[in-house]
């Protein structure tokens, strides 16, 4: 609904450009749209100097963009152009249509038209310069490392019940950081946990899922103690953003707490705030430093990420693995990539992973990681063959088919759900619990299947949705036997982690686990 101050707000499809180029010269008050979910304004920035496209969610977070990527009748990158009242005016009346994230690549002839065209064919994943490496597998959900954990699989198939080895936390809906591409921008900054909150999930998917599986699954627990030295329990632990959890008032505590239990943690965070003191970290066993776009992060000093504060202990550490992540986008610096590069090298951190806006949808999604890989190979960060020579490497996530979905959900069920739990406080604040999910990636999922509309992700954690058990309950998801919470046939079938979930059917589904090898070279085997 329009408030009383919005009273002059010009929908797009009634504006004249000449009110866009007003607004851009700072002549006349802002260019306003409400969608749902989002309010658009376009306005000068007198302190910078410069027109802005600013994206506010319904929550007040907002995203501020200046520059959109015009593409040609291939889809291939032309330029990554300021958006100037003419380009602004054909976003505001696409919005609805196009949404949050694709509004912002532009075919050049569809602007130059003033309409949109019908959906282009994008690039199919094997066309796209890319080669899955030993890094890849190790630092990112491939499901490559699901072998390491096969009896929780034998378990599975035999008895029905779940084992989860795999969580990750989101603690606050806290950030210092301002992301286009943010995947919980609808966030309410309220949601937050206590400390003892967080230390129950905890206690009840490490003591007491282990109690649980050596008193009623005795002989698949010794079979997992046999390969790993452990009990069937929680083996990895990820803080992650929701907000930005190292700013939680709670974490150096929790930290300490979780670092006396055999758990290896991971961290992934925007940057590192002064008042967390830096031996904390040393009790992560890996840290993925997101490189935001600069202008959305205040804490980069003149804009440069390289510039940033990090703690010396986390450079040049062999006991903790450190890489960085990059999303690229319209945002996207000239020599971005090559910074990231260097940088990485100069910190002695591991790995750059670089991917796409996972808010695009699938055909969006696969253009952009086509356009990053030719990139990458121009700038000699890739080989003809797609293999990294370097420490920048490509993720090669992209959504998945609705054909997918059916053939590989053929029973409604999620495998994620058997070993792998996301918790995120959404709706802490006012139900005094919040929900987990089986991933971390459901607030992403959008499908372009239509010719010209699409169906735009969410970008927040609707439980109602996505949602299995309450942070409360979490011991049901070892308790009682696996069954769909939700069929993702219905909500999930741009699935982000379909290759995952192939890996855990097929593992489920074996008739003899005595020929599983576990690749010797890969890293990080508790994490996804």
């Amino acid at each position: 609904m329009l408030t009383e101050d919005t009273k002059n707000i010009l929908l797009a499809g009634e504006a004249e450009l000449s009110t866009f180029e007003d607004a851009a010269a700072g002549r006349s008050a802002p260019v306003l749209q409400e969608t749902s979910g989002f309010r658009l304004a376009y306005a000068f920035q007198k302190r910078l100097g410069r027109a802005e496209l600013v994206l506010t969610s319904s929550t007040g977070h907002r995203a501020v963009h200046t520059h959109f990527v015009k593409l040609d009748e291939k889809g291939s990158i032309i330029d990554r152009p300021p958006i100037t009242p003419d380009v602004a005016k054909f976003i505001f009346a696409n919005f609805d249509k196009r949404g949050h994230t694709e509004s912002f690549n532009i075919f050049a002839r569809d602007l130059q038209q003033g309409c949109l065209s019908p959906l282009r064919a994008a690039p199919t994943p094997e066309s796209v310069r890319h080669s899955l490496g030993n890094t890849e597998n190790s630092f990112t959900a491939t499901g490559a490392k699901l072998n390491a954990h096969w009896p929780i699989f034998h378990k599975l198939r035999d008895t029905g019940f779940g084992s989860i080895v795999r969580a990750t936390l989101t603690n606050h809906q806290v950030c210092s950081s301002r992301c286009h591409f943010c995947s919980t921008i609808s966030r309410n900054k309220r949601d937050s946990v206590t400390l003892q909150e967080a230390q129950a999930f905890v206690t009840a998917l490490y003591d007491e899922q282990a109690a649980y599986n050596r008193e009623h699954f005795a002989s698949y627990n010794d079979e997992y103690r046999k390969l790993t030295g452990s009990d069937i329990r929680l083996r990895g632990l990820i803080l992650s953003g929701g907000g930005q959890p190292n700013l939680w008032p709670h974490f150096p505590e929790f930290v300490r707490w979780l670092a006396e239990r055999d758990i290896d943690l991971g961290l992934i965070t925007n940057g590192f705030p002064n008042k967390v003191p830096d031996d904390v970290y040393k009790h992560f066993k890996w840290v993925r430093i997101s490189v935001t776009p600069s202008e959305a992060s205040s804490f980069y000093p003149d804009g440069m990420f390289e510039r940033q504060y990090i703690p010396e202990i986390l450079k040049h550490n062999p006991d903790i693995t450190v890489g960085y992540s990059y999303v690229d986008g319209p945002w996207a610096e000239e020599g971005i990539l090559n910074r990231l590069d260097k940088s990485a090298i100069e910190n002695g951190f591991q790995y750059c992973r670089v991917l796409t806006d996972c808010n695009l949808g699938r055909s969006g999604q696969l253009q952009a990681h086509h356009n990053l890989a030719e990139k990458l190979h121009g700038l000699g960060l890739v080989t003809d063959s797609g293999v990294a020579t370097s420490r920048v490497f490509q993720q090669l996530k992209y959504h998945g088919t609705e054909d997918e979905a059916q053939t590989l959900w053929d029973k409604g069920q999620c495998y994620l759900q058997s070993y792998n739990v996301f918790w995120d406080t959404t709706g802490h604040e006012e139900n005094g619990h919040s929900y987990c999910y089986p991933c971390d990636s459901v607030t992403v999922l959008a499908d372009d299947s239509m010719e010209v509309s699409r169906t735009n992700s969410e970008r927040r954690f609707n439980a109602s949705k996505w949602g299995t058990v309450p942070n409360t309950d979490v011991s049901r998801l070892f308790t009682r036997k696996l069954h769909p919470f939700f069929d993702p046939r219905d909500v999930c079938h741009s699935c982000l982690f379909m290759r995952n979930n192939k890996v855990a059917k097929g593992l489920t589904n074996r008739t003899d686990y005595g020929d599983i090898e576990v690749p010797a070279n890969l890293e990080h085997e508790n994490f996804p």
